[in-house]
């Protein structure tokens, strides 16, 4: 692949790899789910993305997946809510959690039975779609984003890098033609400073630090799996401007960004920064949507080890 370091380049990064398997290690055995209802999914089940991440399918899989897998058969999964362990509803969760998902079955591919095989396949297949439908009916106000739709365009960067994944898994060039697009978009949008979202006095500066931490972290895990060098600049500028001008651990606790902030030598104060934030929250028991995105920028590291 086009990202190739020298060993004492790569020693950093495979010090952060460590770190990030030790702090997957304390997963819970079975996250809690209690806050679901017919019409709600938690996107804590997106943790399934780090079990995949250190190893193959293990029986507690099941507990995290048969739900989503069964309801896309069913015309529920277009109504449902993701919401996270709080309760509270992000426009994020559903692609973030399809994207792990994904990469999950990606991971298990040979080592599932011929059964589950069938129905990962056609359940994802439907999630898909789903995000497609999403992400092609968008209209796109020009070169300048917003920040008053933060929440809309951080959905929009997680449908695209969920149908990038979803593109190579199924040999679909539409998905990731939409995908490649929609990022370009978004590097297009990018403002000098290297925020991705415009602000006005009236935007309330935690909520779009967590928009834009959202938006790097799937502009970042994009980058590095479709070798794409436009959104890799895009990232270390935004990754920079988060270090001037952002507090990211007052926008959120969870590791959103995490991979960008290591990758770029500049902003790994940002990254210990962020690895302390989560694990001073969530002593012991990180949220399953934390170990997702832990796992992922994981799994982008271990891509520079191929």
């Amino acid at each position: 692949m086009l990202w190739r370091m020298a060993d004492d380049v790569l020693q950093p990064l495979q010090r952060y790899a460590a770190q990030l398997r030790a702090s997957l290690g304390t997963a819970p055995a079975a996250p809690n789910f209690k806050r679901e209802t017919g019409t709600s999914m938690q996107v804590g089940r997106a943790a399934i993305l780090a079990q995949a991440v250190s190893g193959g399918p293990t029986t507690a899989a099941a507990g995290l997946v048969d739900r989503p897998l069964e309801l896309a058969s069913s015309v529920l999964h277009r109504d449902l809510s993701f919401i996270d362990d709080a309760g509270h509803s992000r426009a994020a969760y559903r692609p973030a959690f399809v994207y792990a998902l994904l990469q999950t079955y990606k991971l298990w591919y040979e080592s599932l039975s011929p059964g589950d095989f069938g129905r990962w396949e056609e359940a994802l297949r439907v999630w898909a779609d789903l995000l497609e439908d999403d992400l092609g009916s968008t209209t796109w106000p020009g070169t300048v984003l917003p920040a008053s739709a933060g929440d809309r365009w951080a959905e929009m960067a997680w449908d695209a890098l969920a149908l990038h994944v979803a593109g190579k898994i199924f040999v679909r060039d539409a998905w990731t033609d939409l995908a490649s697009d929609t990022f370009g978009r978004l590097t297009r949008a990018q403002q000098a400073s290297g925020a991705f979202l415009t602000a006005t006095a009236s935007d309330q500066p935690e909520t779009m630090w967590y928009h834009e931490l959202q938006i790097l972290h799937a502009a970042a895990s994009f980058a590095v799996q479709a070798e794409d060098r436009n959104t890799a600049a895009a990232v270390a500028r935004a990754g920079v401007f988060h270090q001037n001008e952002t507090q990211p651990d007052h926008a959120t606790t969870q590791p959103w960004g995490l991979f960008a902030f290591i990758w770029n030598p500049e902003t790994r104060m940002l990254a210990d920064q962020v690895l302390h934030a989560a694990a001073l929250q969530q002593p012991g028991a990180i949220d399953g949507l934390s170990l997702m995105l832990l796992a992922d920028s994981l799994y982008c590291l271990k891509l520079f080890e191929g």
